[in-house]
């Protein structure tokens, strides 16, 4: 998650009257270090949609939603708290509840909505210029000019999704997947975590379901 701190901070549809506003980022770090404990693959997908999709989470919350028993449950609880304004007093309600799942949830019951969206701004560069050298080193000329496609209909590529791509076993492959994975602010936890789906289209699928929103930082 270290990329996410090298960028600005937007929060938008900020209400008018002048309140403290809150910082989404310790939150959405931990989530995203929960979703890296999954070890279900089968709830890796979706664990990956709601990290990534979120503009808030209280990180409060998590040691709740990780005490769950199994991977399927710890999901639904995160399911249950992103984008809710849950305080961290409210958590200690729920956590004085006799049972883990009754614990999750009196944590879904709070349904006061976090009233932000939350923005990163990311600088575009790095990740077309790993675009751009992925597209060099096909031999064919006709490859080339398909990947150059690709990152043509492009505003954004991460180096860790050109990564991702560079892994693929055919040029084939490595083409189609960055088509797929353009305009995705991936981050590298996400590919270790969606390279640990079973077959090759899961994975990248999974990477697909990336919805983290951003803004260009233009030079």
């Amino acid at each position: 998650m270290k990329q996410i701190f090298l960028f600005a901070l937007m929060l938008v549809s900020v209400p008018a009257h002048s309140i403290p506003v809150p910082d989404p980022i310790p939150g959405l770090q931990a989530a995203l270090q929960f979703c890296l404990m999954i070890e279900d693959e089968n709830e890796i997908p979706q664990c990956v949609r709601l990290e990534s999709g979120a503009n808030w989470v209280t990180k409060e919350a998590l040691p709740i939603c990780r005490n769950q028993n199994f991977d399927s449950d710890r999901v639904n609880c995160l399911a249950g708290i992103v984008n809710r304004d849950i305080r961290p007093e409210e958590v200690d309600v729920c956590e004085s509840l006799t049972f883990d799942d009754e614990k999750a949830r009196c944590l879904a019951g709070i349904q006061r909505p976090f009233p932000y969206r939350t923005r990163l701004k990311v600088d575009p560069r790095p990740g077309l210029q790993a675009a751009s050298r992925l597209c060099q080193s096909f031999f064919h000329d006709e490859d080339k000019r398909r990947c150059l496609n690709e990152m043509s209909a492009a505003e954004l590529f991460t180096v860790e999704a050109v990564g991702f791509c560079a892994d693929r076993f055919s040029d084939d492959e490595k083409i189609q997947c960055l088509g797929r994975l353009r305009n995705k602010f991936i981050v590298r936890e996400e590919v270790l975590m969606c390279d640990r789906v079973f077959d090759e289209g899961g994975k990248l699928a999974c990477l697909e379901g990336v919805q983290r929103k951003y803004q260009l930082r233009r030079p």
